[in-house]
């Protein structure tokens, strides 16, 4: 289907229009609902949204014009929000019939930032059950008889087909970096600890990370930059500086930046097209060398699945015990597999975080990412999976920054994305070294 939207703007492109007056915010947020109003009835990105809120935050927002302090970086940009993220003006219920209808009594600290530099919440965007594999309803706007990825698949949709040009997400093992591909947009998961989580679902907290989706390489990088720091409450930020990346980003890199390419231990599963067009890619880059992979990158896929099973199952435990029939039968199987789990297990595979990032030290020390698969290949046709998140396992174990970058779309006429890697807590250098390889490419182009 076409994603054809009120604005193509990029959020950084429409915060502009809207401070100078070009566009005016209460016109445009209007016009915009009644588009998103139309299309999410085809697509479901979002789980709920509400004109009478989205009106009050754009009153709000031109009563900020009159005062004399300064517009916020991201003002009027219409933003959605993961819906296992805490907000006080939606409900939160993450993807569950359990929680239907639970209203949080504070905004989750990420949303609080968000709405401090002027952003626009425009509503919650569905997440999978719980942030697991069981679907939402969710479709892929560029073909809807096809998933869009999950967990986070109502905000790789939403930004997908235009309705926001910013959406929030999470990822725990591939959630933010898949659905991004099979959607054809920018997403980011920076460095474990960058973002607080503060307010949001704990699934696993030793592996979860918010992420961002977005139309550019620079919001993402903005975006980030205002929701990042330590916020006193969530241990994983703990003592973690703000982050100053959009500048970086935007910045031409000292020296051209030198990547590898990996095609990983799961080559032989990744379509043939998308074999040939990753080929393609390197062959006709100078930029990229071929590279493997360290045998460790096997055991790290068991050791992130240790972790992430006993850490869901304690999360959920409340819900298992006191509402069973709330749960889906293929997530009730995966707690009840999850018992198996032992102590020493979970301890060793949790010992073995910083183990698994330092086998890449010596990558970045030579290269300025790591570029992979982001996918299988485009997104299956089927809503009854979100497809396989394998080519994402290891780097959130490693707790390593990623990034989709959408470059290629196969003879289906879906989208199929590059996955780039950087150094733990070398997001800048990662966004910018992306940024150059995608104007290099349309350069040349």
């Amino acid at each position: 289907m076409a994603t054809v939207s009120v604005t193509e703007l990029t959020a950084i492109d429409l915060r502009e229009s809207l401070v100078s007056g070009e566009t005016q915010i209460e016109p445009f947020v209007d016009q915009h609902w009644e588009f998103v109003a139309d299309l999410d009835a085809q697509v479901n990105a979002f789980c709920s949204f509400d004109k009478e809120v989205v009106t009050a935050q754009a009153s709000d927002l031109l009563a900020q014009r009159s005062r004399p302090q300064p517009l916020g970086s991201l003002y009027g940009v219409p933003i959605g929000i993961k819906d296992i993220i805490d907000t006080v003006d939606y409900p939160t219920a993450y993807g569950s019939a359990i929680h239907q209808g639970r209203y949080p009594v504070v905004d989750a600290t990420i949303v609080r930032r968000l709405k401090h530099a002027g952003a626009l919440i425009f509503g919650k965007t569905v997440t999978t059950e719980f942030a697991t594999f069981v679907p939402g309803p969710t479709r892929n706007p560029h073909n809807l008889e096809h998933t869009p990825g999950g967990s986070s698949s109502g905000s790789a949709a939403a930004v997908a087909s235009g309705m926001v040009p910013v959406a929030i997400g999470s990822q725990t093992n591939g959630s933010v970096i898949r659905p991004a591909s099979y959607c054809g947009v920018y997403g980011f998961k920076p460095s474990f600890g960058v973002i607080p989580r503060t307010g949001m679902l704990a699934q696993s907290p030793s592996l979860d990370q918010v992420g961002v989706f977005a139309r550019s390489i620079e919001d993402l990088a903005l975006v980030t930059q205002v929701m990042s720091g330590d916020d006193g409450l969530d241990i994983g930020a703990s003592r973690r500086s703000p982050q100053q990346l959009l500048d970086i980003c935007r910045n031409e890199p000292p020296l051209a930046p030198k990547f590898c390419f990996v095609k990983t231990p799961w080559w032989n599963k990744v379509d043939p097209q998308a074999q040939q067009v990753y080929e393609d890619f390197v062959a006709s880059n100078d930029s990229i060398v071929w590279a493997e992979l360290p045998q460790v990158v096997e055991e790290a896929v068991r050791w992130h699945a240790c972790i992430n099973e006993a850490e869901l199952l304690f999360s959920l435990q409340r819900e298992l015990r006191q509402h069973p029939d709330g749960l889906s039968k293929a997530l009730k199987d995966r707690l009840e597999q999850a018992r198996s789990v032992t102590t020493i297990d979970y301890l060793l595979a949790k010992d073995r975080i910083p183990h698994v990032a330092a086998a890449f030290d010596e990558y970045f020390d030579y290269f300025d990412a790591i570029l992979t698969p982001a996918a299988l290949g485009t997104a299956p046709h089927s809503l009854e999976s979100t497809g396989d998140p394998i080519m994402q396992t290891v780097w959130s174990m490693a707790h390593l920054p990623s990034l989709n970058l959408p470059l290629f779309r196969l003879d289906n006429g879906l989208p199929l994305g590059v996955q780039a890697v950087g150094k733990a807590h070398d997001d800048a250098r990662l966004l910018r070294s992306a940024r150059w390889l995608v104007n290099s490419i349309a350069t040349e182009s």
